[in-house]
């Protein structure tokens, strides 16, 4: 396959992934709001966004003084920010476009219609009530996307790169998502397990989509332990950092071919991440500092992203913020 083509899919997956996640966190921001103040907490859940996010350098005024307004300006309208939903819409359909024989015509147009679709929902001011209605829009868009390529694709090398762009999105997503817990902890550790604390894993669980699954899982009320084992260790989970790595290790092992020396590179650095958090206790991460812990496999998983560009002539992948 033609090096730009692959690149095409893979930044087309990865900017439909990433318009589903910045709603995540948006969605996070809005329910953490609603949640009662705490005195003393350490930072607002707006300034959590902004920095989980990875916009702090392209927020337009100082995090520490961000609202609802403008984070939620910044990451829906601002074509400016690439991780806005407005850009990852545009960006995916440019991506789509350069591929468009490569995708089935169910691919294609979902992402068409996303794009058709977003002007009717620009068109309004972002209140509580169409904030919410636009953030249902943009996950059913995702999804339909999402299952477009796994009903309709064939399962070659187009596909691959497809789903490689969507697990490097996802697993950095998640780390983002739970980190943001992180910086809107509780000021007294006497409060941790307490209802306040109960309630802000409860709503990163709904914004992952994964309070039904931890329930299930689980059978308790939210907590760190529980919360981080589902969206970090368990393989079970669609979303945990986890089932990302390997299910990156099963397609790059599909897409390496033969003795190319920086795809078997890459390939054995992807194995040594996945062996390694298979490996991995929870107790470790906490030992370590969840928040530690996460910052390093974000910056460790963006590595990764970029050797793949490189390994297959994508070229060079900007530095994350993971800050």
């Amino acid at each position: 396959m033609l090096s730009r083509t692959a690149e095409g899919l893979f930044w087309m997956s990865r900017y439909v992934e990433r318009m589903d996640n910045t709603a995540r966190l948006l969605d996070a921001g809005r329910r953490l709001d609603a949640l009662p103040r705490q005195d003393g907490a350490t930072s607002s859940e707006w300034t959590s966004i902004v920095i989980a996010s990875g916009c702090s350098d392209s927020f337009p005024d100082d995090p520490e003084s961000a609202t609802s307004t403008t984070v939620r300006e910044h990451l829906v309208r601002d074509e400016t920010n690439p991780s806005s939903i407005v850009s990852c819409i545009l960006a995916a359909r440019q991506n789509a476009k350069a591929v468009r024989p490569s995708l089935t015509s169910e691919v294609w147009e979902a992402i068409n219609q996303t794009q058709s679709e977003l002007k009717k929902h620009l068109h309004n001011e972002f209140d509580r009530k169409n904030l919410n209605a636009f953030l249902d829009w943009a996950h059913g868009r995702a999804a339909l996307i999402i299952g477009s390529v796994l009903g309709t694709m064939m399962r070659d090398d187009r596909y691959g790169f497809v789903q490689i762009g969507k697990w490097f999105e996802r697993a950095d997503a998640t780390a983002r998502l739970l980190d943001v817990k992180y910086h809107v902890l509780l000021p007294k550790v006497a409060d941790v397990g307490g209802g306040f604390d109960y309630l802000q894993w409860l709503q990163i669980l709904r914004a992952a989509n994964s309070a039904t699954a931890f329930r299930h899982a689980y059978g308790r009320s939210p907590d760190a332990e529980g919360v981080v084992d589902l969206l970090v260790l368990n393989p079970q989970s669609p979303r945990s950092l986890r089932t990302a790595l390997e299910q990156l290790d099963f397609e790059l092992t599909s897409l390496t071919k033969g003795n190319v020396g920086l795809q078997q590179k890459l390939l054995a650095q992807v194995k040594l991440q996945s062996r390694a958090i298979d490996q991995l206790a929870l107790e470790d991460i906490f030992a370590r500092g969840l928040h530690e812990w996460l910052t390093n496999f974000i910056l460790e998983t963006n590595n990764l992203a970029r050797m793949t560009a490189v390994a297959f002539g994508f070229g060079a992948i900007p530095e994350p913020d993971a800050s």
